[in-house]
């Protein structure tokens, strides 16, 4: 039996909001920019190649600074994917540097209030000020629908299973995803024009919020 797929509209009913988050002082050059994605932070940042390559084909174990136009920008880590054998969870054909290179090619936003709220309180905890961008899903789709991707599971975590479960079809577009409400919403290669589609807030460690200009 095929599996009933989801419509632009459907999707807009199951994600009525979306955001990202980003260390504080991230969105002056977000707004200046875009919403980059670390493939493409990594391939502008000054680095050697042979550190290139690595944070192309490796999980980050914790977070990375890098140079880009002389601003540093944080990369935040992907230590869940080195909880157990990634490769064990990767279909034939994939291999771990393939798996961490396609997570690189994306941006990604939240699609569930409860675990924006709690990546936000941790991140504002162990790192101070956070920038959150929050998205209109509905000029989202309008105008960026061909980058978006969902996918049904975490794809940055890797839980102990000894079955393949991530790979080629992992992520797929809005109208071949199936009518449910998708784990994580990316964007592939980032956004160049957020005007129209995001504002920001700045959220602060004693639970105070400032709007940021646009």
């Amino acid at each position: 039996m095929q599996r009933c797929r989801v419509t632009p509209d459907q999707f807009l009913h199951r994600c009525p909001a979306l955001w990202h988050i980003a260390p504080a002082g991230a969105w002056d050059a977000i707004r200046e920019t875009g919403l980059l994605s670390a493939s493409q932070l990594i391939d502008a940042a000054d680095l050697d190649d042979a550190r290139r390559a690595e944070l192309r084909d490796t999980p980050r174990a914790e977070a990375v600074t890098i140079s880009v136009d002389g601003a540093d920008v944080v990369l935040r880590d992907q230590a869940a994917l080195l909880k157990a054998d990634l490769a064990k969870v990767l279909e034939p054909g994939v291999s771990v540097a393939d798996w961490v290179q396609v997570l690189n090619r994306r941006v990604y936003l939240y699609a569930d209030r409860t675990a924006m709220q709690k990546a936000l309180e941790k991140f504002v905890t162990t790192e101070g000020d956070q920038d959150v961008l929050i998205f209109s899903p509905r000029r989202l789709v309008e105008q960026e629908q061909h980058i978006i991707e969902l996918s049904a599971q975490n794809t940055a975590a890797n839980t102990r299973r000894s079955d393949p479960s991530k790979g080629r079809d992992t992520f797929v577009s809005v109208t071949r995803f199936a009518d449910r409400k998708p784990a994580e919403v990316t964007l592939v290669g980032g956004l160049s024009d957020l005007t129209p589609i995001v504002r920001a807030e700045r959220h602060h460690a004693d639970g105070t919020r400032t709007a940021l200009p646009r």
